[in-house]
């Protein structure tokens, strides 16, 4: 008997955007690392340039993988030639619950957990006893020590704040349409970036002395990050 999987694994939540009938809500691949993945390249000015040259240059190789990058909708970017999976899906291997046929040879323990089951005993006691050993040997969680083992083409470097790498676009954005507004403002007006060092119009000098500072900071901060982050897209890293 062999069971073949319906899809291909990923280390992280992968997008999925439903049927034309019952299509998925946009956080459905939104709130995914690879949709960041994407969001941040697309804000690479170089990998901009390449896109327009069609991948001609330096970055030929990351553009034959990433393609143009220049449209809005993710859905057509992920799915254009299989192109999420082929860049973040785990490679094809034996991952299908399957009977090994007589004179087979059993994976690698670090593959697979290889089963003799005597058939001549209860079926209860086989299932207690399979229980028990997936218990032992498969104690990796989702996202974290598969990620670690991740054998994609593209790897996220190490383990992923979402709602940080959000925010932080999300203030990057800001001061592009905002170049000339001090860092503190931009913390001051952009939601859930320090709430609680917000300005309010009963605080005093020294109160908004210091929330001021720790805005412009917060927001410095946040700023050196993604644009490290979007350089890295440029050249297939991510983090």
């Amino acid at each position: 008997m062999k069971i073949s999987p319906s899809k291909r694994h990923f280390p992280y939540k992968h997008p999925t955007f439903g049927t034309a009938a019952r299509p998925k809500p946009a956080s459905a691949w939104q709130k995914t690392i690879y949709y960041l993945w994407w969001a941040y390249l697309k804000r690479n000015q170089t990998y901009l340039d390449a896109c327009a040259k069609g991948g001609a240059g330096a970055l030929a190789a990351i553009y034959a993988d990433f393609g143009d990058v220049r449209g809005d909708d993710f859905k057509v970017w992920w799915t254009e030639g299989g192109r999420g999976v082929r860049l973040f899906a785990e490679p094809r291997a034996e991952d299908s619950v399957r009977v090994l046929q007589e004179g087979e040879c059993a994976l690698a323990a670090s593959e697979a957990l290889t089963l003799s089951l005597p058939l001549n005993l209860p079926k209860r006691l086989l299932e207690r006893r399979i229980k028990e050993l997936l218990a032992k040997h498969h104690t990796g969680k989702r996202g974290h020590q598969l990620a670690k083992k991740s054998q994609a083409k593209y790897r996220v470097q190490g383990q992923p704040n979402l709602g940080a790498l959000e925010l932080g676009l999300n203030v990057y954005d800001f001061k592009q349409a905002n170049p000339d507004l001090a860092l503190w403002e931009i913390g001051n007006q952009v939601p859930r970036v320090t709430m609680k060092h917000k300005l309010k119009r009963d605080d005093d000098k020294n109160d908004k002395i210091v929330k001021k500072r720790i805005l412009a900071a917060t927001v410095s901060r946040y700023l050196k990050r993604v644009n490290l982050s979007i350089e890295r897209a440029g050249v297939g890293l991510f983090l």
